[in-house]
């Protein structure tokens, strides 16, 4: 087995965002502008669970979640391409705004949550985000949302504690570009850096 190519930001969880050249983002011919998103960034892992997109806005907010199997055995890994626009991600209690283009690998039992940034924060390229973004995602293997209180890793299927109440309490909180400025930063090529507004 091939040793996976180490681009990005990795985190000590073992998540990592990759923006920039390391995103794999190729335009094969010189003669078209045909611009290809890879979802492996180098990977190793054969992945065989749920491929798809999402559409979201500021009020799609997701419940923080694990993956597992759907037996409930093993923590399965996920895949995220922010394909246009920005979002935002909870990463084990860290937010972060994840740049169009970028990369997000989340390690299965690491606890994650998903939003789009409002609109208003300016990037450290220039971008300026408009409170939507559309991510295309891919699963280790044939998993669900496992909403999960903890922020904290787990490292076994066998450590989850499920949550059942109100999911509301749970979900990526309501944030205004302010205060994006204030709690998030963002992973621009193997950089972490600050936000303003626009």
């Amino acid at each position: 087995m091939a040793s996976e190519i180490q681009t990005g930001y990795s985190f000590f969880h073992g998540c990592r965002i990759t923006h920039g050249k390391g995103a794999v983002i190729k335009k094969p011919f010189t003669d078209m502008d045909l611009t290809m998103h890879e979802l492996t960034a180098g990977s190793s892992k054969g992945f065989s669970g749920q491929l798809g997109f999402i559409e979201f806005n500021t009020s799609c907010r997701l419940p923080r979640h694990i993956h597992m199997d759907l037996e409930k055995r093993r923590l399965a890994d996920e895949r995220i391409l922010v394909l246009h626009g920005a979002g935002m991600v909870e990463i084990a209690g860290e937010v972060f705004v994840v740049a169009p283009g970028s990369l997000v690998d989340a390690v299965g039992g690491v606890p994650h949550t998903w939003t789009a940034c409002p609109a208003g924060v300016q990037l450290p390229d220039g971008y300026v985000t408009d409170g939507t973004f559309t991510m295309v995602y891919e699963y280790e293997e044939p998993t669900s949302f496992f909403p999960t209180a903890s922020t904290a890793p787990i490292t076994d299927a066998s450590q989850y504690k499920e949550f059942t109440g109100n999911l509301d309490e749970i979900r990526f909180p309501k944030l205004t570009a302010k205060e994006v400025i204030s709690k998030a930063r963002i992973v621009m090529d193997q950089e972490i850096c600050n936000l303003k507004l626009a």
